[in-house]
């Protein structure tokens, strides 16, 4: 022990004598050093000052034409200079919106004085000693330095509003030293040539503020819908609270986060009455009345906090609930404008917008989008029928809190569609939400993620096949499974045996579904689920749990998704990007974007593996399916689909008081050239009366039918492709070969099925005539798990008949959060 204590104290006086040689070299050289670091330091300063100069040498002219137009907007003389639209064209070159970057007048240095109370929270917040500076606050400076290395991390910064105001002129984008001297010699150059009043107003009206709201003008009435004037000191502070991050304190993506700010803005503003122009103005004990005027401010925007299942808040409210469809003159597809001009917004500048009449081709047809928004619309009523009748029939038998229930649920039903050409990609017809109200609407199509239910078996049987594991014609046992536990129940009572594996889709059997999940192996499924949404792979870990109720639809996806999911599977395996815009030009023809179909893409399945999932899907629209669609005798059969029914489970401690029903019903259509995905539902997971087949399936039908008679449809549902297989005609009674032979039985022929070479469907074992089992039995109501499903049949109107039973699953509820449309501004 003494021993190491000795060679610890050598050790240390060896360090000590070479750090004293040290610091004696070093001073003894101390002049020479010193002057030789001066001399670095003083050519680092001017190579990162000439440079940055270099650069703003550059764009003085630009930002000095951009802050003239600035300031015209903000004289007392104001320019009525009237800015050119931005017209939305669709795929034939119809008119189907058209906007402005902003249709009012902007903050001026003459109506500053009618703006004081969000001239109080700006300057609280964002720059105290704005009128006492000359560009750069020293002591903000310092201040945010000392608060940073104190929490060893970036969290607050010194900018002032002169600095805010040259980085927005600039727009340099990376952030980097050269790029903030550059800012510096243009917050000079602002201060020098402008007032402080002018600097102010132009700030104010070129400040982004979240959900493609530039300047607080146009803020205010996206979300409290008033002029910024008469905003109340909680509506700016909460204005204000948004500037340091838009994507973070949006009250739209982060109400929490954004009333946390609010109520810091609030108290800035209560320790710096000095700021407000007029103090006279400033409410009787402002600071002393802060909480109760929050409680108020709630109050007037419903604004509600609730717990998700783990405890942890959730919120809503009305703030920003009505500012969609102000901007449009036109508006002819509102969830798809509103996307188109949040790009728009995001990609080009304000000269580009106001100097330039834009115009931009898209892929949508507006005749599909008339026959999407009808049929939608069809469909929803008659479930918002059913809830009104059960209503009535509920307040009829003395139930007056389940019939309080379903007055709730009724006004919040909706749902979304989405048509595009799985081929290029183009989105053809897109609806977000059909509520009875259209002031504001929801973009479900595209935000709301909801489980899928057996939609999602479609790809469990593409990658079934991929693997060889089975093919349509494969016999699969129906039957009890306990697999680590998990045992999944089908929507009828017991099991059907033995069946074909094209049948157990058709019929959407559970177990099957289930078993094929089993052994493709939930890894595998998680990766091509992940490349065909284009997700990594991490995320989509995340978001699908690994257990096999993945085969049942568990996971969530948005009907955007599962479109894309469709897609691929009729575009060949190959990868689908959804697309919106063709190009972008000027009134003149000058293009200034644009996009390529969707060709050449990744090969993520099989082609054959495709062609056969399709094959049947088919049969899911025949006889032996959940949705029989009736067709003219020898018409070519283009159809091919898969219901989904999610079921809301009987929970009598629910906020639903056990009523029955279901809360997700989708459908997933195929025809020549489209793929079309229906969700109707209620944005809170509130059940109601129906299936897939019964809405989902009749409005994809009503949908396509319109299509068809009015627009025509192609000839062929499988477009060509090389691989390795055959066409065979197959029975789908038992999945045998058609054979020439008069003894052989066959009551629903399929013809041309795709099948791998050395993987053929097998004849049937000799010729004994008889008939073939129909596995569609009508099932009595004693057999049917739930005695509100039902199977629906089709004639060839389009008229529904015939209701037995139905595709149907119970999954655990997901945390449904009906949270608005949520944007990155940052990557539009």
């Amino acid at each position: 022990m003494n021993h190491q204590s000795n060679s610890f104290v050598l050790i240390l006086e060896v360090l000590y004598g070479h750090l004293k040689d040290l610091v004696r070299f070093f001073w003894v050289r101390r002049v020479r050093f010193l002057t030789i670091g001066f001399i670095f330091g003083v050519f680092l300063s001017f190579f990162f000052l000439g440079g940055a100069y270099v650069v703003w040498s550059g764009e003085e002219a630009r930002v000095h034409k951009s802050l003239e137009k600035y300031r015209s907007e903000v004289s007392n003389f104001y320019d009525s200079f009237q800015p050119k639209s931005v017209k939305i064209l669709d795929r034939s070159g119809k008119v189907m919106g058209e906007f402005y970057r902003r249709n009012f007048r902007p903050i001026r240095t003459d109506n500053l004085g009618k703006h004081n109370v969000l001239v109080w929270a700006v300057l609280s917040s964002e720059d105290r000693e704005f009128f006492s500076h000359s560009g750069l606050n020293y002591t903000a400076i310092g201040r945010a330095v000392v608060t940073n290395l104190i929490q060893f991390r970036l969290s607050q910064g010194g900018s002032t509003i002169s600095q805010q105001l040259a980085k927005l002129t600039l727009n340099l984008g990376k952030r980097n030293l050269f790029n903030k001297l550059t800012e510096l010699y243009c917050t000079f150059y602002i201060e020098s040539q402008y007032s402080k009043e002018e600097i102010l107003a132009m700030y104010l009206n070129q400040i982004f503020l979240g959900e493609g709201n530039t300047g607080v003008e146009e803020a205010a009435r996206y979300y409290f819908r008033k002029p910024a004037s008469e905003l109340s000191p909680e509506e700016a502070a909460l204005l204000v609270g948004i500037i340091p991050a838009p994507s973070v304190y949006n009250p739209v993506r982060n109400l929490g986060i954004a009333l946390s700010r609010q109520k810091r803005v609030l108290y800035d503003m209560a320790r710096n009455p000095e700021l407000h122009p007029s103090q006279k103005e400033i409410p009787h004990k402002f600071s002393d009345s802060i909480e109760l005027n929050l409680k108020k401010f709630r109050t007037i925007y419903k604004v509600k906090e609730t717990k998700d299942e783990e405890g942890n808040p959730k919120y809503s409210s009305e703030i920003g609930k009505y500012g969609a469809d102000k901007d449009f003159r036109v508006n002819l597809a509102p969830d798809f404008n509103s996307e188109i001009r949040r790009f728009i917004l995001e990609r080009f500048s304000n000269e580009d917008l106001e100097e330039r009449g834009l115009l931009v081709y898209t892929t949508l047809d507006l005749e599909k989008q008339r026959f999407a928004e009808e049929a939608l619309r069809v469909g929803v009523d008659s479930v918002r029928a059913d809830l009104t009748k059960q209503e009535s029939d509920y307040q009829s038998k003395g139930k007056a809190d389940l019939a309080e229930v379903t007055r709730a649920i009724l006004p919040q039903l909706s749902g979304s569609m989405i048509s595009l050409d799985p081929e290029t990609g183009d989105i053809e017809a897109l609806v977000g939400g059909y509520k009875i109200s259209n002031v504001f609407r929801f973009n479900r199509a595209e935000e709301a993620r909801r489980q899928p239910g057996s939609t999602i078996k479609a790809l469990v049987y593409a990658l079934a096949f991929e693997k060889r594991i089975v093919n349509p014609s494969s016999k699969i046992k129906d039957e009890k499974l306990d697999i680590s536990g998990y045992s999944p129940k089908n929507w009828y009572k017991g099991y059907k045996g033995e069946i074909t594996v094209r049948q157990a889709l058709a019929q959407s059997v559970n177990t099957v579904s289930v078993k094929l999940l089993h052994e493709i192996g939930i890894s595998y499924f998680i990766q091509k689920l992940s490349a065909i949404l284009s997700i990594p792979e991490e995320e989509a870990e995340a978001r699908f749990q690994r257990n096999l109720s993945l085969a049942l639809g568990s996971g969530e996806l948005s009907p955007m998704e599962l479109s894309v999911v469709y897609a691929t599977l009729m575009n060949g395996g190959r990868r689908v990007t959804p697309r919106k815009i063709l190009k972008i030009t000027d009134l003149d023809g000058n293009e200034f974007y644009s996009t390529v179909p969707n060709e050449a893409a990744e090969q993520i399945l099989d082609p054959v593996a495709c062609a056969m999932a399709i094959n049947t899907l088919q049969s899911v629209l025949t006889e032996e399916g959940t949705m029989t669609l009736k067709r003219k005798e020898g018409e070519p059969f283009l159809y091919a689909g898969k219901t989904g029914t999610v079921q809301s489970p009987k929970l009598k401690s629910s906020r639903w008081k056990g009523l029955k029903g279901v809360r997700d019903v989708w459908f997933a259509g195929l025809t020549p050239r489209n793929v079309t995905v229906v969700w109707v539902g209620h944005d809170e997971g509130a059940p109601f009366p129906g299936s897939g087949s019964g809405v989902s399936g009749g409005i994809w039908y009503r949908y396509t039918q319109n299509v068809k008679s009015k627009l025509g449809m192609g000839n062929q549902l499988i477009s060509n492709f090389v691989g390795d297989f055959v066409k065979v005609d197959v029975c789908a009674d038992d999945g045998t070969i058609i054979e020439p032979n008069p003894d052989y039985v066959c009551k629903v022929p399929l013809y041309a099925q795709y099948y791998y070479i050395g993987d053929l469907p097998p004849k049937r074992a000799g010729f004994v005539k008889q008939e073939p089992v129909n596995q569609n039995v009508n099932l009595k109501p004693e057999e049917v798990e739930d005695d509100d499903s039902e199977i629906s049949t089709y004639d060839v109107q389009g008229s529904r008949i015939r209701p037995t039973a139905v595709d149907s699953v119970e999954l655990e509820p997901p945390v449904i959060e009906n949270r608005r449309v949520r944007y990155n501004e940052e990557n539009p």
